[in-house]
C-alpha cells in the first residue's frame, strides 16, 4: 500500500510517503525553503512526488491532518469532515484530488495525528499513556489518549489547566517583546534557569482563570494587567523567577494529569509516551522521567513537523491494520552526492580535501569551529549530527562564539552537547540516554562549563556507533586529542534561517563567519585563513 501523507495547514508543514508499511521519503517544507516554519506545503509535495523512489502514479491513500488546506487537496466534504473532526472524531475518511484524479482520502484529527507517532516511537506497548500537549491543536491544548488491545483510545480532553500547556509559553513569550512565533516558547524556557519560583507569583498565575485558552479578549485584558502590576515582570530578574514559577507549575501539573490516570490503571509500570511541542521542553520532560521512574517516549519531531509522519502511521496502524517499520532520526530528504558537494565547495572558492576526522577533531581541540552537513537531515528542530555546529566545550567563551556571535541568539540562551552513549553511561551511571537530545541532566561543575547552563544542567545528546557512525568517530578523535568527553551541538542555521539542508546552505550562512572547518558528506574544506590544513 502506498500512503502520501502531509500536514498541509499552519506551519512547520510537511509530506511523507509510505510504501508497504516503511517509510520511503519524508521532507518538512522549511528545510526545501529556509523559512522557519514554513507553511507552503505545495512546494513539498511537488518535490516528493518528483523523487525517483515515490511512486507518484500509484498512491493509493493520501492521509492528512487537521486543519486542511483545501487548494492543496480539493476535498468534496470538507465541511462536513471538518464537522466530524472538531466534534471529537479521531478521523474521517473522503477522498480528494491529486494529480487530476482522485484518490482515497482519511483527516486525521490533529492531536491524534501526535498520539499515533509518539506510539509509534515508544514501540506501541499496551497500556501506554499518550499525552499530546501544545500551544493549540485541532480541538484542545492538551488530550490523553491509551493503547490498549491495537486500539487508540481518546481518554480526556484538557486535562491540563492553562498554564500547564503551550498557550503559557507562548503568552509569556509575547508579553516580553518575542513575538508570536512557533519559535518563541523555546526562548522563554531559558529564562527560567537565571531565577527562582516565587510563591507570590505561583498565587497569582494560579489565580487566571482557565477561560483565558478560548477567550481572547479575556487573555489580552490579563496581560495588560499583569504587564502594569508593579514590579511583577519589569527587569530581567522579575520575569526569570515568574518563568522559574511557570515551569513549576508547568511539570507539576502534566506529572498530576499522567499521575492520575496510572493511579486509575492499577499498575505502576503504565508505559508514557509525549507528543506535541510541549514535548520539547527538556525540564519537564527529566522530572517526569525521575518521578515516574521509567523512560518515556517522545518523537524527536514531536511538534507540528511530525504530523506528515504520525498522519500516515495512524492511516497505515489503525486503518488499515498494518505495522509501520520503524524509523529513526535522520530522515529528511537525501544525502547529496560527492559530486555536487565538491561543485558546491569550489564555487564558494574553497578547496575540498577527502574528509579526515583526526582533521576534524584538531580544529576542535584547537579551539576551532566546524559545520557539519552530511546524509538526510534531521526530523524535528533538534540538530543532532548531520546538520551540527560542534565547538569544545571546554574553551572559553565557546558558548558565545557559537550562539551569540555565530548564530545571533539571545545572551541568555543555553547550549547542548553531544557525547558517546559509552561515555554518557560512564559520567552519569544508571540514567537513561537521550538519542534525540530531548532531557537535561545535572552536571558537575567543571564538566563540559560552556554547554553546562546557569541552573547546572545540560541538555545532552547521547549518540551511539550504530546511530551515527561519523559523529561517534569524531568525538573519540576529539576525546583521544582534547580529553573533553563531548562537543557542544547546536544546529546549522543562521539567525532567521530554517536548518541547513544542503551543503550550499551551510556555506551561504557561515562562509564569511567564524567558522573555521566546512564538514560536507565525505568532503571538506578550511575556511580561508580561519584555519589551514596542516603540514605533513
Amino acid at each position: 500500500m502506498k500512503v502520501l501523507s502531509l500536514h498541509s495547514l499552519g506551519h512547520d508543514s510537511g509530506v511523507s510517503y509510505f510504501e508497504d508499511g516503511r517509510l520511503v521519503y519524508s521532507m518538512e517544507t522549511e528545510r526545501l525553503t529556509r523559512w522557519k516554519h514554513d507553511h507552503r506545503i505545495a512546494l513539498a509535495v511537488r518535490h516528493c512526488l518528483a523523487q525517483p523512489q515515490v511512486d507518484a502514479d500509484g498512491i493509493d491513500l493520501v492521509a492528512v491532518s487537521s486543519p486542511v488546506r483545501e487548494s492543496v487537496l480539493r476535498i468534496p466534504d470538507l465541511n462536513r469532515a471538518m464537522a466530524a473532526v472538531n466534534g471529537g472524531a479521531p478521523h474521517y475518511r473522503t477522498t480528494c484530488d491529486l494529480l487530476g484524479r482522485t484518490v482515497d482520502c482519511v483527516i486525521v484529527t490533529h492531536e491524534v495525528s501526535h498520539a499515533a507517532l509518539a506510539l509509534q516511537y515508544a514501540g506501541h506497548p499496551d497500556g501506554c499513556l499518550v499525552l499530546t500537549n501544545e500551544g493549540r491543536g485541532q480541538i484542545s491544548h492538551s488530550s490523553l489518549f491509551q493503547y490498549a488491545e491495537g486500539r487508540l483510545e481518546w481518554v480526556e480532553t484538557e486535562p491540563l489547566p492553562w498554564y500547564g500547556t503551550g498557550f503559557g509559553w507562548s503568552a509569556f513569550g509575547y508579553l516580553f517583546g518575542f513575538g508570536k512565533g512557533p519559535s518563541v516558547a523555546g526562548k522563554v524556557m531559558a529564562l527560567g534557569g537565571y531565577g527562582q519560583p516565587s510563591t507570590a507569583v505561583r498565587e497569582l498565575l494560579e489565580g487566571i482563570d482557565d477561560r483565558i485558552l478560548s477567550d481572547r479578549a479575556m487573555a489580552e485584558r490579563v496581560g495588560a494587567e499583569l504587564l502594569a502590576r508593579p514590579g511583577f515582570v519589569q527587569d530581567f530578574e522579575q520575569r526569570a523567577d515568574c518563568i522559574a514559577t511557570l515551569q513549576q507549575m508547568f511539570t507539576e501539573s502534566v506529572h498530576a494529569a499522567l499521575a492520575k490516570h496510572i493511579d486509575a490503571a492499577g499498575r505502576d509500570d503504565v508505559p508514557l509516551a509525549l507528543g506535541g511541542g510541549c514535548a520539547l521542553n527538556v525540564v519537564a520532560n527529566a522530572h517526569l522521567r525521575k518521578r515516574f521512574d521509567r523512560d518515556i517516549a517522545i518523537p524527536p519531531a514531536c511538534g507540528d513537523a511530525g504530523h506528515s509522519l504520525g498522519a500516515g502511521v495512524y492511516a497505515l496502524r489503525f486503518l488499515y491494520g498494518l505495522p509501520v517499520e520503524p524509523f529513526g532520526v535522520y530522515l529528511n530528504g537525501e544525502a547529496e552526492t560527492e559530486d555536487e558537494i565538491r561543485e558546491t565547495i569550489m564555487a564558494a572558492a574553497l578547496n575540498p580535501l577527502p574528509y579526515e576526522p583526526a582533521a576534524a577533531a584538531r580544529v576542535l581541540a584547537g579551539g576551532g569551529v566546524v559545520a557539519m552537513v552530511g546524509g538526510p537531515s534531521e526530523s524535528g528542530p533538534r540538530a543532532l549530527g548531520n546538520r551540527s555546529l560542534l565547538g569544545s566545550p571546554d574553551v572559553a567563551g565557546m558558548r558565545k562564539r557559537l550562539s551569540e556571535r555565530l548564530k545571533e541568539r539571545e545572551w541568555f540562551r543555553p547550549l547542548g552537547a553531544v557525547m558517546r552513549t559509552e561515555v554518557f553511561q560512564e559520567l552519569f551511571p544508571g540514567a537513561p540516554p537521550s538519542p534525540y537530545m530531548l532531557f537535561n541532566y545535572d552536571v558537575p561543575e567543571g564538566l563540559i562549563p560552556e554547554a553546562r547552563h546557569v541552573d547546572g544542567t545540560s541538555r545532552l545528546q547521547t549518540v551511539g556507533r550504530e546511530q551515527n557512525p561519523r559523529l561517534h568517530h569524531l568525538l573519540e578523535e576529539f576525546e583521544r586529542m582534547s580529553g573533553t568527553p563531548a562537543l557542544i551541538n547546536t544546529s546549522l542555521n543562521a539567525r532567521g534561517r530554517a536548518i541547513a539542508h544542503r551543503a550550499h546552505d551551510a556555506l551561504m550562512d557561515f562562509r564569511e563567519r567564524d567558522v573555521d572547518l566546512f564538514v560536507l558528506g565525505n568532503l571538506m574544506a578550511y575556511n580561508g585563513g580561519r584555519a589551514r590544513p596542516p603540514r605533513k
